[in-house]
């Protein structure tokens, strides 16, 4: 059975996963901008991971509109972002990307967040919020503990998750054709 591992990255966290899933189980393995429509036909699980921005898993829309293309197939979606991979934070996701909406399975791993490598208008928009919780008397103690993020890199690598989704791929391309 073949794979595919595709991804949307914006500082690299989300690339280094797909990286190492694609290692770890033989799969191809193509930036979600270069995927095109007719490559669903030569694969038998194609695995979509993305980042998180307000919620939103960025690029599963233009993914998910592939759905009736993919529906037979097995889909695999990851999304990686700062919030810790609770069963809230999982349902709150879920449901904010109607991912209930489809047969797949989602996994949420935890990230990286480097303000070095944020690019515009990310990179400005972080910053002019940085500079409101400094010059703000009512900022909390956590929006305080913002500020030293600018400096201090958040490094982050969820081996628990990452492992569960390579052993579900193994598991799966062990699995006879039509039997998935």
């Amino acid at each position: 059975m073949k794979t595919l591992i595709l991804y949307r990255s914006s500082t690299g966290s989300t690339q280094k996963y797909a990286e190492e899933i694609a290692s770890a189980t033989h799969a191809d393995i193509l930036p979600a901008k270069k995927f095109k429509k007719k490559m669903i036909a030569d694969y038998d699980t194609i695995v979509f991971g993305g980042w998180v921005m307000g919620s939103k898993i960025q690029g599963i829309d233009e993914f998910l509109q592939l759905w009736d293309y993919m529906n037979e197939k097995n889909v695999i979606v990851f999304s990686v972002g700062m919030s810790f991979p609770t069963k809230q934070a999982r349902d709150d996701l879920i449901s904010a990307n109607l991912l209930d909406m489809y047969h797949l399975r989602y996994y949420m791993l935890r990230g990286n967040f480097e303000f070095n490598k944020l690019k515009f208008p990310y990179s400005f928009l972080f910053k002019n919020s940085l500079k409101m919780i400094a010059n703000s008397p009512d900022a909390s103690p956590d929006q305080k503990a913002l500020l030293a993020v600018k400096d201090t890199p958040i490094i982050y690598h969820d081996e628990e998750g990452l492992n569960r989704i390579i052993s579900i791929i193994n598991r799966l391309s062990a699995i006879p054709q039509g039997d998935a």
